[in-house]
């Protein structure tokens, strides 16, 4: 019996829906998985079975054939293994589904069976919500994070015997809720305030004015004249954070994996302030997996570059464009993915 389970994946901070297509097929490859598996798509073979067993249910007699389409999308991370599990049990004729269409399933196994977080899931859940799914079931780490997108269920899920309670209709799991507005009422968002600093009054003038206009600046000093006490307390002083700009920056911490579990949004503007010896690729993204950079981790924040002259020039060479177009563009042999980046410069030297 052929099983077709709804998921999703992530590319850049943005996401696409994923087909996860089961089958069991006599003479087939053993471990076949189609769609441009990564190593860790490739070894949720083992995870996936070892969960199965240890949740009570038999594995199949015969070869499995696992397809994530699209096919000629590179696929990688841990996310299908939940949605690989409940096609293999589908398949093999151990449930029968009541609500598979319109419901997607994210998460990671571990080998007990419990639904371990993935990285953007909020990405996931908008795009599962504009493809027309009615729900989302998540790890219970990832609910709040995918609950903050409207018009969704988010069903949290502790097991894969959870997700087959709910794909069967057996158990009733009631949707994760999130007050969006309650979470920007918060107090205490910053451990900082502009407010402390006593004295300096034409620095404190002039980053007033920087942080009006959303300028980048500069300050030169002595050491221990003030200069990274009153950086870090530029974003006290900048807007409040909009929800669609929460929601950007969010996304872009949640496909880095920075995201603390349990928290459903970023309401406070980042501050990130790496190291001079950083690289290129630290500071702007990328890698064979690309990442978001320091310089997307600061989205809709401060980027505060210590001890400027420090920094090879190779570095400070590569913040030119993405500075120019707020978006840095990150090509490999495998694809191009863009991130946001756009932020406010402070240096010191």
């Amino acid at each position: 019996m052929l099983a077709n389970i709804q998921s999703a994946a992530t590319a850049g901070i943005d996401a696409y829906p994923v087909e996860v297509e089961v089958d069991l097929v006599r003479g087939a490859r053993p471990g076949a998985t189609l769609g441009l598996p990564d190593a860790a798509v490739k070894e949720s073979r083992e995870r996936v079975a070892t969960a199965i067993t240890n949740s009570g249910y038999s594995l199949p007699g015969q070869d499995t054939v696992v397809n994530l389409a699209p096919a000629d999308t590179r696929k990688e991370g841990t996310c299908y293994d939940l949605p690989i599990a409940l096609g293999t049990l589908i398949a093999s004729d151990q449930i029968t589904p009541v609500r598979h269409d319109d419901v997607a399933f994210v998460g990671e196994l571990a080998l007990d069976g419990s639904v371990r977080p993935v990285r953007g899931c909020l990405s996931m859940a908008m795009t599962c919500r504009d493809a027309g799914c009615r729900g989302i079931a998540v790890s219970p780490d990832n609910a709040a994070e995918a609950a903050v997108v409207d018009r969704i269920e988010v069903y949290p899920v502790n097991t894969l015997a959870d997700a087959v309670g709910l794909i069967t209709g057996r158990l009733n799991i009631e949707p994760h809720r999130v007050d969006r507005e309650a979470l920007f009422r918060r107090d205490g968002r910053y451990q900082v305030d502009f407010r402390e600093v006593k004295g300096q009054e034409h620095v404190k003038r002039a980053l007033i004015v920087a942080a009006a206009g959303g300028h980048n600046a500069m300050m030169i000093g002595p050491p221990g004249s003030g200069k990274t006490m009153l950086a870090q307390r530029i974003p006290t002083i900048l807007p409040d954070l909009a929800l669609e700009e929460a929601l950007e920056a969010t996304r872009v911490y949640s496909v880095a994996g920075l995201l603390p579990p349990g928290q459903a949004l970023l309401t406070a503007r980042p501050f990130r302030s790496p190291h001079h010896t950083a690289s290129g690729i630290a500071l702007v993204g990328g890698g064979v997996n690309p990442r978001p950079g320091e310089i997307s981790l600061a989205h809709k924040g401060v980027l505060f570059l210590d001890e400027l002259p420090e920094f090879p020039r190779r570095v400070l060479e590569v913040l030119r464009q993405p500075m120019e177009d707020a978006t840095v563009r990150i090509s490999r042999a495998s694809g191009t993915v863009d991130y946001p980046c756009e932020f406010i410069l402070v240096a010191a030297m």
